[in-house]
């Protein structure tokens, strides 16, 4: 009678366990390819600024967001681009990828390349240097985007 109650006791501790290690795990859905993932509106959550002179670290900033009615970057499933930050109109024109880890979106007066950080379903940040901002002349300067959805 022994033997019997500790082989049950046995089989009900590892169906306990297989059902509890099962029911656990969550089913993870493959990754989209960042031609796909990046598709869609993303709303610009935050513009931050790092500047520096030379190699010396100046200041860090986040631009102050004033929307009208909206900011946000498009990429088109047919390869247009549309971005409006802190204005009425938006700058349209194309996007393109370049290497694996970098999207170039051009329009007629503006060129944004990023370095592209994460991108998750829900959250995208990307990251780009310049050394000639007409806002701070000499200066070089980091953008950080965080946009989501």
């Amino acid at each position: 009678m022994k033997n019997v109650y500790q082989a049950l006791l046995l089989f009900v501790g590892l169906i306990s366990i297989t059902v509890i290690t099962d029911s656990c795990s969550k089913a993870e859905k493959p990754a989209l390819p960042k031609e796909q993932a990046v598709v869609g509106q993303w709303g610009i959550n935050r513009v931050q600024l790092r500047l520096y002179s030379g190699s010396t670290f100046i200041k860090d900033t986040i631009l102050p967001k004033t929307p009208k009615p909206k900011n946000y970057i498009v990429f088109a499933e047919n390869g247009g681009f549309e971005y409006k930050f802190n204005t009425s109109t938006s700058n349209t024109g194309t996007y393109a990828f370049a290497g694996t880890d970098s999207i170039i979106g051009t329009t007629g007066t503006a060129t944004y390349k990023w370095k592209m950080l994460t991108l998750t379903p829900v959250l995208f940040t990307t990251f780009s240097t310049s050394t000639n901002d007409p806002a701070f002349p000499g200066m070089k300067v980091e953008t950080y985007y965080t946009l989501t959805r």
